[in-house]
């Protein structure tokens, strides 16, 4: 009767995941054409779930967007000096990020804002900052001037600041899509949020997802990489598509809050990790870290794993971190 029961139930779990059926959807939203996989039983249970879905990343960017001047975020930003309670989602990310500025010391900080509205400026106008705009924004930028008096509660610690997100809202937005899936009982999917990309486990009868990645090799040629992933994330940090050139120099669309300057050494970064939160602001930690100090303090970063190269005045250089070798899909 054992083995009766045994071979039953074999014989139902393969046909569950047999029964899987893989199902895309792409929603417009947070400045990106955002991207879902999911392996379901059928199509009306894949709609209704990308429904749901489609209604949380609406919530998170009314809730997290530094476009949308009534944004939850940027309400918090009017409100120097008081003690503000906030939303789950506002709260979280938020602790989240002065965690990560806290391991990274400072080259990740959602203070930022300040810095960002004066090089989206610098964009237009094609003049590097002077000193006194430089001054004025470094004084509103900082993530020791984010507190968090009990729990719920944020108090910003100057006048005149403004939070941005960017280098940690799409991933935070991929954790808590991943996190709907599996509430609802779908356990194989991948999202994509413009190359912030979390995965769950692996579709039917594979042992992984596979992602691609480029990179810019030696020779100045793209280069296509693939890797294996499960329950886990990916995030891809680089100037290669948005800078700009002013005098001969070229600055990235990626700010160094601790210098307040645009970064003008070409690195890019892609980063391994459990969650899309974390993947998505160590990548952006790491080029502003540069090549040298990532090599140095990748053993403080448990469970993340870095692939970064560099193109300067040293030269080419390229490494990657061991964990990550051994994600490698070699050809």
């Amino acid at each position: 009767m054992e083995k009766v029961l045994l071979s039953l139930l074999l014989f139902l779990i393969g046909y569950v995941a047999w029964s899987q059926n893989r199902f895309e959807y792409t929603y417009p939203q947070m400045g990106t054409q955002i991207r879902w996989v999911l392996y379901a039983e059928n199509e009306e249970k894949a709609d209704s779930v990308s429904a749901v879905v489609s209604e949380r990343i609406d919530e998170l960017n009314r809730n997290l967007s530094d476009y949308l001047e009534d944004s939850e975020l940027n309400q918090l930003g009017r409100k120097g000096f008081e003690m503000v309670r906030v939303g789950d989602d506002l709260y979280r990310i938020l602790k989240a990020a002065t965690e990560i500025s806290r391991m990274t010391e400072g080259a990740f900080d959602v203070t930022v804002g300040p810095l960002t509205k004066l090089w989206r400026k610098v964009r237009n106008i094609k003049i590097l900052p002077n000193s006194t705009e430089m001054a004025k924004a470094k004084q509103r930028v900082g993530y020791g001037l984010v507190h968090f008096p009990g729990p719920g509660l944020v108090q910003l610690k100057a006048k005149g600041m403004q939070l941005d997100l960017g280098g940690i809202g799409k991933g935070f937005a991929a954790d808590e899509i991943i996190e709907i899936f599996e509430s609802h009982g779908i356990h194989s999917a991948l999202v994509d949020l413009g190359g912030d990309i979390r995965v769950s486990d692996p579709p039917p009868e594979r042992a992984h997802w596979v992602i691609a990645f480029s990179y810019i090799d030696q020779n100045g040629t793209e280069q296509l990489q693939k890797v294996n992933l499960k329950k886990g994330a990916v995030a891809t940090s680089g100037d290669r598509y948005q800078f700009i050139e002013i005098d001969g120099v070229r600055y990235s669309h990626i700010i160094d809050p601790r210098t307040g300057m645009a970064l003008n050494d070409r690195v890019q970064v892609t980063v391994i990790a459990k969650d899309a939160t974390t993947a998505d602001a160590f990548a952006s930690a790491c080029g502003v870290l540069g090549f040298d100090e990532v090599k140095e303090r990748f053993n403080e970063w448990p469970s993340l794993e870095v692939f970064i190269t560099n193109q300067s005045q040293k030269g080419y250089r390229q490494w990657k971190s061991p964990g990550f070798e051994a994600c490698l899909i070699k050809d």
